[in-house]
């Protein structure tokens, strides 16, 4: 879990450079998607991205942004699969655990993705950008570090549940373990009687029966 919780801050200030270059971002898709002949199609795949940097990128800088994006994604689908592996050992089950799935799926298409408060990248492009083209690749970043957040906060919780369960569990067996010695002992000799089960008075020694 602490694994989990060291990447998502790392990624989040990985996040938080990239925000700084949204422009330069929604430049370099410009020109690559002109260069591919992709004017009226959104960007609405990581693999889109990945194949306008290795195949219609025109200079460094627009490569250098191209693989910040995709060095975030990547460490966002590790992230979620350490979690899936964490909520598969405890048994718990997570709608946001669910939607990360279908966001890390080779078919998933984020075009019509929109990141809301406290997030603003939709907000900073403009109506036609937003709505037809970037929208959704530029909030595929922020709704998926917020899912994966809700993720670790309910992985935690059920972590803490669990331990606290076994710790009472581990109580009570100690107490009934504690109440098992402390019984007073019963000697195994059987009483002395009769045939007929009925028990004699008891006589001093010494004396017999006239």
């Amino acid at each position: 879990m602490d694994e989990v919780r060291k990447m998502l801050l790392l990624v989040t200030e990985k996040h938080q450079l990239f925000k700084q270059q949204q422009f330069s971002f929604i430049a370099a898709l410009e020109r690559s998607r002109e260069h591919a002949y992709h004017r009226t199609q959104p960007v609405s795949t990581v693999t889109q991205v990945q194949r306008y940097m290795t195949h219609h990128c025109s200079n460094a800088t627009d490569r250098r942004i191209f693989s910040l994006f995709l060095d975030i994604m990547d460490t966002l689908k590790a992230m979620f699969q350490k979690m899936e592996f964490l909520a598969s050992v405890q048994n718990h089950s997570s709608k946001a655990l669910d939607t990360c799935r279908n966001v890390f799926s080779p078919d998933c298409d984020f075009s019509r993705f929109q990141a809301h408060y406290p997030h603003d990248a939709v907000n900073r492009l403009s109506c036609n950008e937003a709505q037809n083209y970037y929208g959704g690749v530029v909030s595929v970043i922020p709704r998926t570090l917020d899912l994966l957040g809700i993720t670790l906060s309910e992985l935690e919780q059920a972590s803490t549940e669990t331990i606290y369960q076994t710790e009472i569990t581990a109580s009570e067996q100690r107490t009934a373990a504690e109440n098992t010695e402390n019984m007073p002992m019963q000697s195994s000799k059987p009483a002395c009687t009769a045939a007929d089960g009925w028990k004699p008075a008891w006589r001093p020694p010494g004396r017999r029966r006239m």
